[in-house]
């Protein structure tokens, strides 16, 4: 029997797809290949030279993966550009559907090679560079949803004859791009109508959290609100989305792009997955693509396909002044349908009900306090103690961390906490030993350690530790410091705010960002301590109606700073109020409080 799970070193490795074909019409007992391909598929006999090499466990193929290893050996064997796109487009569709079903399934051998030879040749067919995380799994079901869409969308006749919405009544009002409705519109909206995983309804759920932020950058950007809906085409507003060809986030930035807009992508740090900084990192290079083509249409499709993909369509347009829809016919197969799918966005998103879709649960917009820490790679887990929330909420808070630590850095990291955490987090974090909170720009050599290690940990080489230490070979010692290659990174705001300064982010909210005041947690504990009478650790503040020079008595709200070791019960005795008063004064559900906190003292 035969295995195409043993590869040759050939000189075209996916070849072996072949051979897979050739096992599926040895072992199938099918007579033919039609049960593993679609009806209209016409199969290519296996050439004569192809090497083929027998085992005995070919039986263990699944029959999923062996339909993808008889789509691969076809989609290799054909010479026809447009087969193949649709090929392409089936064989990833399945294959993320097997890896969306079965996430341990690249831990089998066959799946992996499948994976890498599929990839691979989605990468050549489309003009995708190199990119060292391009063996990395794709992430994000919009891409399976894309491969499908796009493949219907090959198959309509007369694509760009306008025809009206689905729908009476369901235009996008005031928008800046234009909304063509034609036939290739209409096809994206009834896919997206009919799609049965619900991806529309994870949209819904999503702009929720990410629209107001959206919304607001892009107004800052001087650039058009409805483009939010492109990020929907692009990543189905997923941060950590991965494409087949390697771009990155919820805007599918490429590594060399991104880089050109200010993003940091290195071994510690992927701002494409930051959500605030890759969206306005997308609103300027769509702001420059649209000067430079004077079309919104077209400036979208160069942000998917690149400047000179689009200027060489425009230029086998040959017309007088070419829209995208001139250069339709000239462009890749992946970019025809990205307009299309972006406008049937649009139409869903701005009109729901119409199309079918149920509301979703209201969630809140994308929001958390911003502080500034300097740590020794500070780990999220330590850093969700001192916030006392979960590692996982900070990794969905700062996506852009890819080692779940703050990156090394000269200066102060800005990183994102839960709403509301900042006082807690602060006098936690003022209790971290001294040597957590030491920059990053050294390290100390520690019994055992190797410089090769060291490169390793720091995401560094081994060649940059010898130069920048003027070291001579890799020979290190216990207690050497070695000088560290790091880096400063921006602030996700554009804030006129003190830098280091604490913010809170509240999207949705007029205004969304405003200061929070700095806590001297040593001032506050020193005075505390010296005083130490309940008297003087009440840390009252009066504050009374502002335009007014003298206030009775009842127009002045006393507030108390919670202090270390306070409880809600012994504030509640030392002020003569109830416990139920505190909680109501203060929006409390229990009795937790935290060092810091400011409680209402009076209603």
């Amino acid at each position: 029997m035969l295995d195409p799970r043993s590869r040759l070193p050939i000189a075209r490795h996916s070849l072996i797809g072949l051979c897979a074909l050739f096992v599926l019409l040895v072992v199938s007992a099918c007579g033919t290949v039609s049960s593993f391909l679609p009806t209209q598929t016409k199969t290519t006999p296996v050439p004569t030279d192809t090497v083929l090499v027998t085992t005995d466990d070919s039986t263990e193929l699944r029959p999923e993966v062996a339909r993808l290893y008889a789509l691969e050996a076809e989609l290799l064997s054909t010479q026809d550009s447009a087969r193949t796109a649709q090929l392409l487009n089936q064989a990833m569709s399945e294959l993320a559907s097997v890896l969306r079903q079965e996430p341990d399934a690249l831990e089998d051998d066959a799946v992996r090679e499948l994976y890498s030879g599929l990839t691979s040749e989605y990468r050549r067919f489309h003009g995708y560079g190199s990119d060292p995380d391009s063996l990395q799994m794709a992430r994000g079901q919009i891409f399976s949803v894309r491969a499908q869409l796009f493949s219907s969308l090959n198959q309509i006749e007369d694509p760009l004859l306008e025809a009206a919405p689905p729908v009476e009544n369901t235009g996008v009002s005031d928008s800046e791009v234009p909304m063509t409705s034609n036939r290739l519109v209409n096809q994206s909206i009834s896919y997206l109508q009919d799609g049965e995983d619900g991806h529309v309804d994870r949209w819904l759920r999503r702009v929720q959290v990410y629209g107001p932020m959206i919304d607001h950058i892009l107004a800052e950007e001087g650039v058009p609100e409805e483009l939010k809906y492109l990020a929907m085409a692009e990543s189905g507003l997923n941060p950590r989305a991965r494409s087949w060809a390697g771009a990155v986030g919820m805007w599918q930035f490429m590594p060399s792009t991104g880089r050109r807009y200010g993003l940091s992508v290195n071994a510690w740090v992927d701002e494409r997955r930051d959500p605030e900084k890759a969206t306005r990192a997308a609103a300027r290079h769509l702001r420059d693509l649209y000067e430079r083509f004077d079309g919104w249409h077209l400036a979208m499709a160069a942000f998917n396909c690149g400047a000179g993909c689009v200027r060489r369509a425009v230029r086998r347009a040959d017309a007088e002044d070419p829209t995208y829809w001139d250069a339709y016919d000239y462009l890749p197969r992946e970019t025809r349908g990205y307009v299309p799918m972006f406008i049937a966005a649009a139409y869903i998103m701005q009109n729901p009900d119409a199309y079918g879709f149920e509301p979703a649960t209201p969630t809140s917009a994308f929001a958390y306090d911003y502080v500034a820490v300097h740590g020794n790679m500070l780990s999220l887990t330590t850093l969700a103690q001192l916030a006392d929330t979960e590692p996982d909420v900070l990794r969905s808070l700062n996506p852009e961390l890819r080692r779940g630590r703050v990156p090394p850095s000269r200066d102060r990291y800005q990183l994102r906490i839960p709403l509301g955490t900042y006082p807690r987090f602060v006098w936690n974090y003022a209790d971290l030993p001294d040597r957590q909170k030491q920059p990053a720009s050294t390290y100390a050599v520690r019994a055992g350690d190797t410089l090769s290690e060291i490169a390793e940990r720091f995401g560094t080489s081994t060649g940059v530790l010898q130069r920048l230490n003027d070291l001579n070979g890799t020979l290190i010692r216990q207690g050497q410091r070695l000088v560290i290659p790091v880096r400063d990174y921006e602030g996700a705001l554009t804030t006129e705010a003190q830098e280091n300064q604490p913010m809170r982010v509240q999207y949705g909210t007029s205004p969304p960002v405003r200061p929070l005041d700095p806590i001297d947690t040593a001032t506050s504990t020193q005075t505390a301590e010296a005083d130490g009478s309940a008297g003087s650790s009440q840390t009252l503040a009066s504050t009374s109606s502002t335009g007014s020079e003298s206030t009775s008595s009842d127009e002045v709200s006393s507030v108390y700073r919670v202090q270390r070791g306070d409880t809600l019960g012994g504030i509640a005795q030392r002020f003569g109020v109830s416990v139920q008063q505190l909680r109501s004064w203060n929006d409390l559900n229990g009795s937790r409080i935290y060092p810091g906190q400011r409680l209402q003292i009076a209603d």
